[in-house]
């Protein structure tokens, strides 16, 4: 996948620090957070750092503490910006408890959006695919910002669906496991690749196609949940 470091053309160069004007350190302060997204996806925030952040950029490496405190700050800025963009442009379907299988369709057709879409900021998915591998001292914070409003509401349309009562546990189960199907389109895009010929893939493996099956998968899980087997107890 290809990442864009959203670099201008010969942007001007910055001058002596303490003199900036508020317009160039509003620009200042613009290259550096178009510059550090794609260097966190690519290097990870361990391997990242603020002096090749700032070549990027083209700005002075004293800019970073000026604008963002330090490189932890700049991180929490390039997630929290990453994360109002997602969520404008794919945002959360409202919940429609009368037609709840619409919900799930439309929930799960936001998670594969989110998880598949590329597009010049591609390096957004790869950043937070980074963050659940590797997770920094922001991952909490993330988790609960970033994925736990759209699992709550998932959560809340399986319980819809489900004609009976259930342990928080199994509905929490049947999440995980339609987060699960969702997710694997993109932990294993390339084996895919490998077993689907691209005419295949082209007709049944975009994201319309996979939000119909796993919407499918799921509704079927939801009507057979009772007829599971109750789980074992642990035993030494």
């Amino acid at each position: 996948m290809a990442n864009s470091l959203g670099k201008t053309a010969n942007p001007p160069r910055m001058r002596d620090f303490g003199n900036s004007t508020h317009e160039e350190s509003n620009d200042t302060h613009s290259r550096i957070l178009r510059a550090a997204g794609p260097v966190f996806a690519a290097r990870g925030y361990s391997g990242a750092t603020v002096r090749e952040i700032c070549s990027s950029a083209e700005v002075n490496v004293a800019s970073v503490g000026y604008h963002f405190g330090d490189k932890l700050g700049l991180y929490r800025q390039v997630i929290h910006d990453l994360r109002v963009a997602r969520a404008k442009r794919f945002p959360a379907p409202n919940t429609d408890r009368q037609q709840p299988e619409e919900t799930l369709h439309a929930l799960v057709h936001t998670l594969l959006s989110r998880m598949l879409t590329v597009e010049e900021s591609a390096w957004e998915t790869e950043l937070l695919m980074r963050e659940m591998q590797n997770p920094t001292p922001i991952f909490e914070s993330i988790v609960e910002d970033f994925f736990r409003p759209l699992f709550d509401q998932l959560l809340e349309t399986l319980r819809l669906l489900v004609k009976e009562e259930l342990p928080d546990h199994q509905l929490q189960h049947l999440a995980f496991s339609t987060v699960g199907q969702c997710l694997y389109y993109r932990v294993g895009a390339e084996a895919i690749r490998v077993l689907i010929p691209e005419s295949e893939r082209q007709l049944h493996y975009e994201i319309g196609s996979l939000s119909q099956h796993i919407t499918t998968v799921m509704l079927a899980a939801c009507k057979n949940v009772s007829r599971l087997p109750a789980p074992r107890e642990n035993r030494d």
